[in-house]
């Protein structure tokens, strides 16, 4: 499996775990408000992170000839290492008692990386339209469920074998692939469009819909589907465009910058739960802030927290036996 980089990958990766930042921080304001809007429901916006890191993951490593030994070396291993790492570090070090219930994303991807293999060999002897046939399912069932938890519906029909976080590794391996004569400005222009208005509705709704049925905070929502397939088109069609953003993101110091974030977000991700969740609660919760202040301090913990995970994950990668446990790849 080759390990040459993907431009916008790492730019989706760079997206997705400062989402996953930006929603963790409104943890640390309560219910503060700014001009009669609830800062709570920022998160909303962000959701779209542990989805966008699926897709990732589901473009990245499908239809490939995998060796099973040397991808549960490689691959899964290397997600583990980190997790017991930072498990045993903060268990020691007291910072919390809940680190397992955090860390739900880490436990959920061992278990969608467990099943890649199996799920690759049904992309492998897939063609598109057969492909395209397990989304519209995916999508089918996700309205149906969501219709029928809005009203308290109770069914017997069973097809969750379509409404799983592998759903989301097969729609982003069909969008990663998918070739389309629409032009790259009309994509633009289409997915920010489609993110602004699902966005919109999931904060006037809350769109709270996780899968309970895998005890995650994971939303399979269709608002969520949506959500998070014009994020990832979004970013795909600037570098087809290689318009002025993509220009800004092609800048030398940019450019390294989000290399370098992107490599570190699984340790990021691991990092700041500790610091959001328990370092940071006794120390705000003495300051009696306003609305305005507690914004300005909240984007001030997102840059900050931000910085000082990525710095410390890229610290722990240049230390000789500790680099495979810092989440850096």
């Amino acid at each position: 499996m080759a390990n040459k980089r993907i431009e916008y990958i790492d730019n989706l990766k760079f997206i997705a775990i400062l989402a996953v930042i930006v929603a963790h921080a409104l943890s640390l304001i309560g219910g503060a408000e700014v001009l009669h809007f609830r800062l709570a429901k920022i998160d909303q916006l962000c959701r779209f992170a542990v989805p966008l890191f699926l897709m990732i993951t589901g473009a990245l490593f499908l239809n490939k000839d995998i060796i099973l030994k040397d991808y549960l070396k490689k691959r899964v291993i290397r997600v583990i290492y980190p997790l017991i790492f930072f498990t045993v570090l903060i268990y020691i070090s007291k910072i919390t008692n809940n680190v397992l219930y955090y860390y739900w994303y880490s436990w959920m991807i061992i278990g969608v990386l467990l099943a890649v293999p199996i799920i690759n060999k049904f992309i492998q002897h897939s063609n598109e339209k057969e492909i395209e046939y397990y989304i519209i399912i995916f999508i089918i069932f996700s309205i149906f469920n969501q219709v029928c938890n809005i009203y308290n519906i109770k069914y017997a029909l069973d097809i969750s074998f379509f409404y799983t976080p592998v759903s989301y590794l097969i729609l982003g391996y069909y969008l990663f692939n998918k070739k389309t004569n629409t032009s790259p400005n009309k994509l633009i222009i289409l997915s920010v469009v489609l993110f602004i208005i699902t966005s919109v509705i999931k904060m006037k709704t809350g769109n709270y819909n996780y899968s309970h049925e895998f005890h995650t905070y994971l939303d399979l929502s269709l608002l969520q589907i949506i959500q998070v397939t014009s994020v990832f088109i979004f970013i795909k069609s600037i570098y087809d465009k290689k318009g002025i953003l993509y220009k800004f993101l092609e800048v030398n110091i940019i450019k390294k910058f989000n290399l370098s974030v992107s490599r570190a977000s699984y340790g990021m991700y691991l990092v700041q739960h500790p610091i959001i969740f328990g370092i940071l609660p006794p120390l705000v919760k003495p300051m009696k802030l306003t609305g305005t202040q507690s914004f300005i301090f909240y984007i001030i913990t997102v840059i900050t927290v931000f910085i000082i995970s990525w710095l410390l994950v890229l610290i722990l990668s240049k230390i000789p036996f500790i680099k495979k446990f810092s989440g850096y790849y």
